[in-house]
């Protein structure tokens, strides 16, 4: 038995290798510029190994796949393997022939043409259309277009299902806007997509058309119980039908002095307390509300003499009111500080839709006075020691003292010998004494993390030493991640309180 099964694998194995043959096609030969072509390579044989393709005629290979099958034909049988590979060309090539290794022979595959056409707009007139239309074909950078997609259809035109590609933008901000319109046109129904762009850099663009994909149901007819309705439901197919839109042209200005905001905006600032106790935040709060691109304005971050500043990401909420983009930018910074400080004048600067001029608005400088810290401000000077590094020392006066040389004589001697070993124990005394006292003093911000009772209130106890240690920079960005955006990061205290025991007494 098994000598005959023998005698049949080798005769299946002969019959496959004489049969050896390979074939290449493209699915399909022409197409619209922005459709998927596929790059199809088959061989019958056993042992086929094909060529490793990384790109078409410059085209990078979005995917492939493989598929096998063994047929009888005329009593003759042949092993098929099919590999796929798919890419997107933007204009019309040829591919080259390819080697193909089947059962140790060497094949080359035929030359194949692609064209590439470039997609004709339906026209007024077809049964279906689709166009779009902007309000305006010259803009500044940042300012709004309004851009609207309209798919029509006669009134005795069937559609079963419909998909209407997005807008395809390169250097535009594109915004869908939640409003779908429904109208008539002459004997069109007329279905209307809203959206806002905004372009992001000057320029010369093209909006490339737009693509919709028509379904049409067409139903098998079989007789018998089977033209009833509910059985008919599950023999339905659709009939794809594709048509494009036009194209638009737009030409984008440039903003003056390299600004990035367009519209009319205003800014304010305030904080929850002009009075605070030496390092504890003072919470600053921007508010920006305004008509344009506001979604554009950059993250505030403040740096003043002699604090600490820990900036919060900003939040932007926006909409369109009246055909008009809104909206509104409020950022929370919170400042600790052991003197007083002055919070300084925080500026917006955008190009005015109205005055077509560069436009600046500010907020008005807010002193804050601190509580038990140093009375004064003293301004650090810049010590520079690296080309990426620099100290800020602070500028205190320099004390000279003059002094008389008189002759020494060996009395004299021995008094400064005896005030030196006094001075020494002295020196030595008030040593343990700060120690004991930055021990106790270390002692109760243990006690202040263990009774804290939200992460809100030991945020605010752990923030003056961000910069002291990695577990409590840690701490502190999760504690923001639970209180601003609604986290549940679970804080360690024990750890750190180890800080404060170990690290920082």
């Amino acid at each position: 038995m098994k000598q005959i099964l023998g005698k049949i694998f080798l005769i299946l194995f002969l019959t496959i290798n004489s049969f050896a043959e390979v074939t290449a096609s493209v699915n399909p030969p022409a197409v619209y510029k922005g459709d998927v072509v596929n790059f199809i390579i088959s061989a019958d044989g056993g042992n086929i190994d094909f060529p490793k393709i990384q790109e078409i005629s410059g085209y990078p290979i979005l995917g492939t796949s493989s598929s096998q099958s063994v047929n009888i034909i005329n009593g003759n049988i042949t092993k098929t393997v099919s590999k796929t590979y798919s890419f997107r060309p933007d204009k019309s090539i040829t591919i080259s022939p390819l080697s193909v290794s089947v059962d140790g022979k060497s094949y080359k595959t035929q030359e194949l043409k692609v064209s590439v056409h470039k997609p004709t707009a339906s026209q007024k007139g077809d049964p279906f259309v689709v166009e779009m239309k902007i309000n305006k074909s010259e803009a500044f950078v940042g300012e709004a277009i309004d851009l609207s997609v309209s798919f029509k259809r006669k009134l005795d035109a069937r559609v079963d299902k419909l998909q209407l590609s997005e807008p395809k933008l390169e250097d535009f901000w594109v915004k869908k806007v939640n409003k779908q319109t429904q109208s008539s046109e002459g004997d069109y129904i007329v279905e209307t997509v809203h959206y806002q762009i905004f372009p992001q850099k000057s320029g010369e663009y093209q909006i490339p058309p737009i693509e919709a994909m028509i379904g049409i149901v067409q139903q098998g007819r079989r007789g018998g119980v089977f033209d009833d309705p509910f059985f008919s439901s599950f023999n339905q197919q659709l009939n794809w039908k594709k048509i494009y839109s036009n194209d638009l042209n737009i030409k984008v200005k440039a903003l003056p002095n390299g600004l990035e905001l367009y519209g009319k905006y205003q800014i304010q600032a305030r904080v929850d307390k002009e009075k605070v106790y030496a390092n504890k935040p003072v919470n600053l709060t921007i508010d920006i509300q305004g008509e344009g691109n506001i979604d554009d304005v950059k993250k505030f971050n403040l740096t003043i003499d002699n604090t600490i500043v820990y900036a919060d990401e900003p939040k932007i909420t926006s909409s369109l009111v009246g055909g008009v983009y809104k909206g509104d930018f409020s950022q929370k910074i919170a400042i600790i500080a052991d003197r007083n400080f002055t919070i300084p004048s925080i500026e917006l600067k955008y190009f005015d839709k109205e005055t077509k001029k560069v436009k600046k608005v500010s907020t008005k400088p807010i002193d804050i006075e601190v509580i038990g810290g140093n009375k004064g401000i003293i301004k650090p000077s810049s010590v520079e020691v690296s080309p990426s590094q620099t100290i800020q020392a602070q500028t205190t006066p320099q004390t000279i003292i003059k002094t008389k040389v008189v002759k020494e004589d060996r009395y004299i001697k021995y008094l400064f010998l005896a005030l030196g070993f006094i001075l020494g124990a002295l020196s030595v005394y008030s040593f343990n004494r700060f120690q004991t006292r930055t021990t106790q003093k270390e002692s109760d911000m243990v006690k202040m993390i263990r009774k804290a009772k939200s992460d809100k209130a030991l945020f605010e106890i752990l923030l003056p030493y961000s910069k002291k240690d990695k577990i409590i920079s840690n701490a502190l960005n999760k504690l923001e991640a639970n209180i601003y955006r609604g986290d549940t990061n679970k804080i360690d205290k024990e750890e750190l309180m180890e800080v404060f025991e170990e690290v920082l007494i």
